[in-house]
């Protein structure tokens, strides 16, 4: 028996008729007067509610704001915060200067500590001088063969015939010594650090926000309290190189020994072993392939930040690019620039091959490389005609500088003009109205408008980084040149983002392509962010188009990675399902790759933004002024004051984009 639902019909009730309401057309004027007041249009009301849409309008009042003719005290930060943090800074290091030989906080710690990084140093460049040049590329090449094998020897040999032949023999063996001092230091505080972590949930809490502020400093922003606390030389150098390159040392070690597999160690407890034997026998030996992957980046780290700190008297490779770059040598940086390079690399793949779990050389091999160290060391050692105390031959040497620097002047003469003119457009219509529309409005707006934007694509917590960074920035007297930076980021952004995308793409729809962009990628972030600026230079003389430059294909790298691993990881199922139902390539995209490869896209936008902001205060050194600049000029004439609140608006503009380029999931 089946029952039908009773239909009900729908009877509009009679109601008596309003007064004033008669006569013709009465009845539609009391429908109109009754009738409710019509709502926006659902796509509007959809369009304002997208999170661009809602950007756009706080961009668009800033630039209105940027557009009025306001008087500058209106506009500007207050001076008065940051000339008296400048006057207590300067007490600071005149009391410094004053007291490093009499307080026992120095005579008793930080003077210590000097001694001994210099003596490390020192001690080093000793032993391979005492080795010389023939001893050096000998050991360091079977050393090389037993480690990561006969081809990574090849890279190793043709690494020291570039130091010979470029006449930088010397200068590499100091920069090799600087960085076996740093990165010894770094890993014996980061590995002990990073055990503890991998152990201990606490622990790991604890140094997670620390590491994360230290990863967010550009690598500027370390030189100056180093400078203040070891003065002039090798030994601040090695502590900021050292302080740089522990993060990944901590990081990669705690995530090692906590991805051990579970099965392993169980297994161990049931037999057992006490903590100790676990770590020692269990955990230790089955996270060695990963630990030996942080001990990489700890190196390469460390490279990188001992070119950097040429700029307060390291010396070495470093200093040879910036003085080649201060005097318009291009020929001679470049040399300097292949040396660092192949430093590198040389250094890259040895500690690469030991942490892919080489298999144990067969026993012959390991006799013959015994007995060639030992015949090597007994050669070089001792005095017999096969040493050469002198150094590299000068007749040995080959003299790349002249053929580079008539290519550069030739090439300067070609394109010269060109490359004027578009850098000089870039500056005027791009770069000059970005600034305007950052430093023209009132500086509390601008305040106001970061906080929105950081609570717009990131959350409550990232607006309160936001707004409290820039109204650091202006408190330390750093608004104007942090606008400047701040700007230069962002353009640079844009294009690292857009090139990005497209290359990303690109790569991940073609095999082909993937694996000819491999090993260049690979190579790219392999070099030192000193030795971008050299073609950079080359192109576009000095000033902030080649700092601009050097930053978009410095940043360039891991963008392309990320978005290509990003389309990548899109499940196929849900790829063939869009196909299946009629989605083009280009809705594929759009709607089905990019929304899903949305953590990998947020995270190439905040790597790129990050390495940019390193990038553009190291294009200090070739005129890219704002916050590098005062840095720099601080280290270089003892302005303390000057150059640490630099270095400190540089680390509250990483904390800005930082946070707000996370991304809701980390932050809200």
């Amino acid at each position: 028996m089946s029952m039908s639902a009773p239909t009900v019909t729908s009877e509009t009730p009679e109601s008596p008729e309003t007064p004033g309401t008669e006569g013709p057309g009465g009845a539609d004027r009391a429908e109109t007067a009754a009738a409710p007041a019509p709502e926006p249009a659902p796509a509007l009301r959809a369009a304002l509610s997208r999170t661009w849409v809602q950007a756009a309008a706080v961009v668009a009042v800033l630039a209105v704001a940027a557009a009025l003719p306001l008087p500058g005290s209106a506009t500007a930060f207050p001076g008065g915060p940051g000339e008296a943090l400048d006057g207590w800074l300067k007490e600071l290091y005149s009391w410094v200067v004053s007291n490093r030989d009499t307080s026992p906080l120095f005579v008793y710690g930080f003077n210590y500590l000097s001694v001994y990084l210099g003596s490390a140093v020192v001690l080093i460049s000793d032993l391979l001088a005492t080795l010389t040049w023939t001893g050096v590329a000998v050991i360091g090449a079977l050393g090389a063969w037993r480690l990561a094998g006969w081809r990574v020897m090849l890279v190793v040999a043709a690494a020291f015939a570039v130091f010979g032949l470029t006449g930088l023999w010397d200068e590499a063996m100091l920069t090799l010594a600087l960085i076996t001092a740093a990165v010894a230091l770094a890993l014996v505080v980061g590995l002990p650090l990073g055990v503890w972590a991998g152990r201990s949930d606490r622990v790991e809490r604890a140094l997670r926000p620390v590491l994360d502020f230290m990863q967010t400093m550009p690598a500027f922003a370390y030189l100056m309290p180093m400078l203040l606390l070891f003065g002039i030389g090798n030994p601040s150098a090695a502590v900021a190189t050292a302080i740089y390159a522990l993060p990944p040392a901590v990081r990669i070690t705690s995530m090692a020994l906590r991805g051990v597999d579970k099965g392993a160690v169980e297994a161990a407890e049931s037999l057992g072993s006490t903590r100790w034997q676990m770590l020692a026998k269990v955990r230790l030996p089955l996270a060695k392939r990963t630990i030996m992957l942080g001990v990489n980046q700890t190196i390469m780290l460390g490279v990188s930040m001992v070119v950097i700190a040429s700029v307060i008297g390291a010396g070495g490779l470093g200093d040879a690019i910036y003085q080649a770059l201060q005097k318009g040598d291009i020929g001679r940086a470049l040399e300097a620039g292949l040396a660092i390079v192949m430093l590198a690399i040389a250094m890259d793949r040895v500690t690469g091959a030991m942490g892919a779990g080489r298999p144990l050389p067969a026993p012959w091999q390991r006799i013959a490389f015994a007995g060639a160290l030992v015949a090597s060391l007994a050669v070089f050692l001792l005095p017999t005609p096969l040493r050469a105390p002198d150094g590299w031959p000068r007749a040995w040497q080959l003299d790349l500088a002249g053929p580079v620097n008539a290519f550069y002047e030739a090439l300067k003469d070609a394109i010269g003009g060109f490359t004027s003119l578009v850098g000089d457009w870039t500056v005027v219509w791009v770069l000059e109205p970005l600034h305007m529309l950052l430093a023209g409005p009132p500086w509390w707006l601008v305040i106001a408008a970061a906080a929105v934007l950081g609570y717009l694509f990131a959350g409550g917590r990232a607006a309160a980084v936001g707004a409290l960074s820039l109204l650091a920035v202006g408190l330390m007297g750093q608004w104007g040149n942090g606008m400047d930076t701040l700007s230069q980021v962002l353009l640079a952004a844009v294009l690292v983002v857009a090139l990005g995308l497209v290359l990303g793409i690109a790569m991940a729809r073609n095999d082909r392509l993937a694996a000819v962009l491999r090993p260049v990628l690979d190579a790219m972030q392999t070099l030192p962010p000193f030795v971008y600026l050299i073609p950079a230079v080359a192109l576009f003389s000095v000033g902030r188009v080649p700092a601009l430059v050097a930053a978009v294909v410095f940043a360039l790298p891991p963008v392309i990675r990320l978005v290509n691993d990003g389309i990548r990881g899109v499940p196929a199922n849900t790829v063939e399902a869009a196909r299946s139902l009629g989605s083009s390539r280009g809705q594929l995209l759009s709607k089905v790759q990019l929304p899903l490869a949305r953590s990998a896209l947020l995270m190439a936008v905040n790597q790129a933004i990050m390495l940019i902001l390193s990038m553009v205060v190291i294009g200090a050194l070739v005129g890219g002024g704002a916050l590098g600049y005062d840095v720099v000029f601080g280290l270089k004439q003892n302005e303390f004051g000057q150059g640490l609140t630099a270095g400190l608006a540089i680390v509250c503009l990483g904390l800005l984009l930082d946070r707000m380029t996370q991304g809701r999931k980390n932050n809200a």
